[in-house]
């Protein structure tokens, strides 16, 4: 999904046809485009983008609520306003850290780790 530098994956193309469209119609429109990174792993939705808690508070526990048909939000959700892609792939790679899979041949591009 994410892929690597070099060779985006579905990710960060997106991302890259947004800015670059955002950058096109500039003058005509304002986009304010941000990204939020979540994991949910044994159950829990995890905040990859949050600050790590003190010592002694207590995690966010996070939900995915249905606001319309087909379209999901999760309150409370850390946001990181982005202007390109070398600013995503900053705010993405230095979060993705803190993943709870560890990283592995096998899992590294697995699907089900992103």
């Amino acid at each position: 999904m994410e892929g690597t530098e070099e060779n985006h994956g579905v990710n960060y193309k997106t991302l890259e046809e947004l800015l670059r469209l955002s950058h096109e119609t500039k003058g005509q429109f304002k986009y304010d485009i941000s990204v939020s990174v979540l994991e949910v792993y044994n159950e829990h939705i995890r905040d990859l983008l949050a600050a790590p808690p003190q010592p002694g508070q207590t995690i966010k526990k996070l939900e995915i609520k249905q606001v319309a048909k087909g379209f999901h939000h999760v309150p409370g959700l850390v946001e990181a306003q982005v202007h390109s892609m070398s600013e995503v792939w900053e705010v993405l790679q230095t979060r993705c850290i803190d993943r709870a899979i560890g990283s592995t041949n096998a899992n590294e591009h697995n699907s089900r780790s992103h």
